[in-house]
């Protein structure tokens, strides 16, 4: 089946090479096969013809607004957006694969693309915000991630890292309630008890932390966390 779609999208770019859709799925088939130089090939030709269309719709959009006419600009200009948006997705897909190559830099390149092409996809706000959290950009990340939460309230990895810059912000209270936001929206992730629990020790709340991880050991019972377990005899 793989093999078919592969064929297919090859056929289709005999057609128009330019095909940036047919690009994106090529790139990803050949993720599949760890074809490295074809994944990066597809992905940078998907780019490059996303952002060519994006110039031709939105010049002509410009040359119409000169000529007064709205209407016709308005079509150009929402043409020019659709393949933003499209190229956002290649950006944010391209950015996966280079994580997985522990490619770090160029993945947070590609993420800020992604933004730029498209700001308002709370996923690539959320692994933009992440990603710049481990290179220890708190500002940063927490601005990305609250963006991402104001565009999907209800994610609840993002309310989790969130919690976690607050943590390291020694916002207490701020951490606090982002971990039970999460924990509304999935009140099996495991790693937010740990959290919460690590954070009532922090400060002195003992019973309270030993509530949080008993709740985490049911949930994953092998579970080992070496400062958590000294309060549990």
């Amino acid at each position: 089946m793989q093999t078919d779609l592969k064929t297919l999208f090859l056929k289709a770019l005999d057609t128009d090479k330019n095909y940036s859709e047919a690009h994106l799925q090529l790139a990803l088939l050949y993720q599949d096969e760890k074809d490295c130089k074809n994944v990066e090939k597809h992905f940078d030709a998907a780019i490059i013809s996303d952002c060519k269309d994006v110039k031709i719709f939105d010049d002509k959009g410009e040359e119409l607004l000169k000529k007064s006419q709205f209407q016709n600009a308005k079509e150009q200009f929402v043409k020019a957006q659709e393949k933003k948006n499209h190229c956002a997705d290649v950006y944010y897909q391209q950015s996966k694969y280079l994580l997985n190559q522990l490619k770090i830099d160029e993945a947070l390149n590609s993420l800020e693309n992604s933004i730029k092409m498209n700001p308002s996809i709370s996923e690539v706000q959320r692994e933009y915000g992440i990603l710049l959290s481990s290179n220890n950009q708190i500002d940063n990340a927490r601005f990305h991630l609250e963006k991402s939460l104001d565009i999907n309230y209800g994610d609840s990895i993002s309310h989790y890292h969130l919690g976690m810059i607050m943590v390291k912000m020694k916002d207490y209270e701020d951490a606090e309630q982002h971990f039970l936001s999460a924990l509304d929206i999935d009140p099996k992730l495991v790693d937010c008890f740990v959290e919460l629990a690590s954070l009532k020790l922090i400060i002195d709340q003992k019973n309270e932390a030993k509530e949080y991880y008993e709740k985490a050991k049911l949930i994953s019972p092998d579970l080992k966390h070496s400062a958590l377990e000294k309060i549990m005899d």
